[in-house]
């Protein structure tokens, strides 16, 4: 299979979709989105049962295709997938299935992209694998000694594995609170929530507003401005925290974003659970020991389970490492439009994390890229 085409879009998630529809409503019909998955959308179809955006419906759809309000303000899993696979018919997207990308090259004036089944070459390329694709577990001394079930959130579907059972949960993001708490709500025998560095824990409305709209609001503030804001509204919604054994995080909202990448955390239950002794903190995990978990303090706890909410890297290095289009970090060094700096008409899109959320910022940078991609053809179209 060795095909050409204007462009080719890798990942067909929300921002990949959302950038063919895009580059479709630019006039742009020589499309191909090519999927490593036999369905759109699968890493959102294995989150597990009852998910529900962290991000308001208004702010989650593509421009032009809004989610439809029977969705609800917080959509569910699979009412979002839904909607994808239906944004995907209406712009009648040419997907192939079954074609994970293995590298990027730049072969002339085009790029190919390379797979299994053979190279797709095209003029412009659009990088949308997917902000959390490859699970991060931390390699933690003795790891592989742990006589317990040790798995990280990515597997996590359901309550009903862990029905009775000691959980311990890793992390304090929206992954492992949400988890946490639904373990809490009368499943687990025992629920305990490691945490390494307090979380900014922000309830998902405040006086009627939805969190994902103030926090749109507020990106062009200085950030020493929302993060004063941010810790107000924890504290007139939670009170304080600390004889829980959560005090105040040490960044606000908006530089703990800046520094460590990280977004607030969106309260699902947790903090009810947490205030209710429905669940427990202990300090961060150091290592395992045969069936032994050793934490910060030097205390030995032994849970039956270890569940790591713990990230994801994007996994980008093998597609485009060579290109040096990566920061450090291992993020694309443009993440909100732009074409890739010394790899002219590479984009990626589905990488940046505003204050808003992904799903807004893949709205945003979606249109972005279509109408720079639309804008270059037509110069070159203009000179030929």
């Amino acid at each position: 299979m060795d095909t050409e085409h204007d462009v080719a879009v890798v990942g067909a998630g929300p921002a990949g979709i959302g950038v063919a529809t895009e580059l479709g409503r630019q006039g742009m019909s020589d499309v191909v989105v090519l999927e490593r998955a036999e369905r759109l959308g699968q890493s959102w179809r294995s989150r597990y049962d009852g998910l529900r955006l962290n991000t308001v419906r208004g702010l989650s759809g593509f421009p032009g295709h809004p989610i439809p309000r029977r969705a609800g303000r917080w959509p569910s899993r699979d009412d979002f997938v839904a909607y994808l696979e239906d944004a995907a018919r209406r712009a009648r997207l040419d997907i192939r299935f079954g074609l994970g990308v293995d590298r990027i090259d730049r072969v002339g004036d085009r790029w190919a992209v390379r797979t299994p089944a053979g190279s797709v070459t095209a003029r412009f390329v659009v990088v949308a694998t997917g902000h959390d694709r490859v699970p991060k577990m931390p390699d933690w001394p003795g790891r592989d000694s742990f006589t317990g079930e040790l798995l990280h959130a990515s597997r996590f579907r359901s309550t009903e594995p862990f029905a009775g059972r000691d959980v311990l949960v890793i992390g304090t993001g929206n992954t492992g609170t949400e988890i946490a708490a639904r373990l809490a709500d009368g499943c687990a025998a025992r629920v305990r929530v490691s945490v390494r560095t307090p979380a900014n824990i922000m309830p998902p409305t405040f006086l009627g507003v939805p969190a994902t709209l103030l926090a749109r609001i507020n990106e062009a503030a200085p950030a020493w401005l929302v993060d004063r804001g941010g810790f107000l509204v924890q504290r007139l919604a939670w009170g304080d925290l600390s004889g829980y054994g959560m005090p105040r995080a040490p960044h606000g909202i908006a530089t703990e974003l800046e520094v460590r990448g990280l977004g607030a955390t969106l309260d699902r239950g947790f903090v009810a659970a947490l205030k209710a002794r429905r669940l427990s903190l202990v300090p961060a995990v150091e290592a395992f020991d045969g069936p032994a978990v050793v934490v910060a303090s030097g205390a030995r706890i032994t849970p039956e389970v270890v569940i790591a909410a713990t990230g994801y890297h994007h996994g980008l290095e093998p597609l485009v490492g060579h290109l040096g289009v990566l920061a450090p970090s291992g993020k694309p060094a443009i993440r909100t439009g732009g074409a890739a700096a010394g790899a002219e008409d590479l984009y990626f899109n589905g990488f940046w994390l505003p204050l808003s959320g992904q799903l807004p910022a893949m709205r945003r940078t979606s249109r972005r890229v279509a109408r720079a991609i639309a804008k270059q053809r037509r110069r070159s179209r203009g000179g030929a």
